[in-house]
């Protein structure tokens, strides 16, 4: 007989929550012991696969097998430790683990990422910081608690899992938010928190460089897009600051932090510095990228104030919002702010007076 066994069921021995689905639990045997442990997990039971003893909807089966895999990863380490099984340092593990019983002298990590956060704001561009918070919500989806004495391989092993299989973000998008996560476990170590940097065993998703370009007829067919969607809704303010980048270069974080007296609109330039850099830019002013400020600046007052152009509300969804727009536009090719450096074609240099600009 094997030291342990890990398998999760159905509670339906118990009624039916509010919900109307049953709780879904692990049955640990140790030797000759089981015990019953809660996963904080719930099924319908028309969704419930019997005979597999597992879940039929992809996501819920995820979550529970990175709950199984967690207690036998446990129940590995122990044995490669020499440390004795039982049931209840299995238990102690789980309470510990338990968010409404863990406790920490310093903290949770979650605690720790926001202070992180929160002290580098002085330092770190906006769009930066917006990163950092989408790792973190990304985080918190995952799981909702994490405390200090739980960053290992296997967390950041199922993170991976879970955002490649769950959100189903590309191996550029879970590489960036691993460097995030990397960042603030090191800048822990730096003040002798009792954290060990799990990275170097981890292997880190690398994006396949393929560069893909957007023909003029393509640029058309997103142009005649805009015109149709409904202003003031997330895909027309994607596309609308997509569309400006393409006319002018800009990376996504110079766009979103482009202020009114960072343009010249007598001399036909945007003069700004940049945020990835910190170099100053001078990017041409052409005629489509002037015309598409001139549709959204309220007044003229605005020209040389210190108000932001388009804003960063939708910094978080641009390329996943561009994914529709390419649909909805039948263009065939996977859009990325990135990607967008890359046309096939210049737009002409010519500009025109303010005299039309609204007062």
């Amino acid at each position: 007989m094997a030291d342990y066994s890990v398998y999760p069921f159905i509670r339906n021995d118990k009624p039916l929550k509010r919900n109307h689905k049953y709780p879904i639990y692990l049955r640990v045997r140790i030797y000759d012991r089981e015990t019953k442990v809660p996963t904080h997990l719930d099924v319908a039971p028309a969704d419930w696969n019997d005979k597999k003893k597992e879940p039929k909807e992809r996501t819920l089966r995820l979550a529970l097998n990175s709950k199984v895999l967690a207690v036998e990863t446990f129940l590995n380490g122990c044995i490669a430790n020499n440390m004795p099984l039982s049931l209840e340092i299995v238990k102690n593990h789980l309470s510990s683990s338990n968010p409404r019983t863990r406790k920490s002298s310093n903290g949770t990590f979650y605690d720790y990422y926001l202070a992180f956060v929160e002290r580098m704001k002085a330092t770190l561009s906006q769009p930066t910081i917006m990163a950092y918070m989408i790792t973190y919500n990304a985080l918190k989806a995952f799981r909702k608690a994490i405390d200090i004495t739980d960053i290992n391989l296997t967390l950041i092993e199922g993170f991976d899992v879970f955002l490649r299989d769950v959100k189903g973000n590309n191996d550029g998008g879970r590489a960036n938010k691993h460097k995030n996560i990397k960042t603030v476990i090191l800048d822990m170590i730096k003040h002798d928190l009792p954290v060990k940097n799990p990275y170097p065993l981890f292997k880190m998703p690398k994006c396949s460089v393929k560069e893909t370009y957007l023909e003029k007829s393509e640029i058309e067919l997103l142009r005649k897009l805009y015109v149709k969607l409904p202003k003031g809704s997330l895909l027309f303010r994607c596309l609308e600051i997509y569309l400006f980048a393409c006319y002018c270069g800009l990376r996504l974080s110079d766009v979103v932090t482009l202020k009114w007296n960072n343009i010249d609109f007598e001399k036909g330039l945007i003069i700004k510095k940049q945020i990835k850099t910190r170099a100053e830019v001078k990017a041409p002013l052409f005629e489509r990228a002037r015309d598409l400020l001139l549709s959204v600046l309220p007044s003229k007052k605005k020209i040389g104030s210190e108000d932001v152009v388009f804003g960063d509300a939708c910094y978080p969804y641009v390329n996943k919002q561009l994914k529709e727009l390419a649909r909805m536009a039948g263009i065939d090719k996977h859009l990325t702010f990135h990607q967008r450096r890359h046309i096939k074609f210049s737009f002409s240099f010519k500009f025109n007076s303010l005299q039309n600009i609204s007062a």
